[in-house]
């Protein structure tokens, strides 16, 4: 949901003068968190046998076993995630491309 978020993001900052540094950064986190959810979705699995489907918006079933979120609880723990991965304890410093500039 966090990388839906920042794509929907990205294209709202194609209007933007310096969109250019906003994209590289976006690209970047979007980067690390699908390296990062392919790695957890591995893990879970071959590890430790766990198995998540998403059933339809904030219900999943896991082993089995259906869990649903709330619309709230989806939104702050994708809110947590961004945070994270922008500039809390999963930031990282990105590469900014040679891209030309749209006047």
């Amino acid at each position: 949901m966090a990388i839906a978020v920042f794509k929907q993001d990205k294209e709202k900052f194609s209007e933007f003068q310096l969109r250019n540094l906003y994209e590289d950064m976006i690209d970047s986190i979007i980067e690390r968190m699908h390296q990062d959810y392919f790695k957890i979705k591995t893990e879970l699995l071959t590890k430790h046998h766990i198995e998540i489907k998403r059933i339809k918006k904030g219900k999943y079933e896991i082993n089995k076993e259906m869990v649903e979120f709330k619309p709230e609880e989806l939104k702050e723990m994708t809110k947590q995630l961004m945070t994270d991965y922008s500039h809390g304890k999963k930031a990282a410093r990105f590469e900014v491309k040679d891209r030309p500039w749209n006047e």
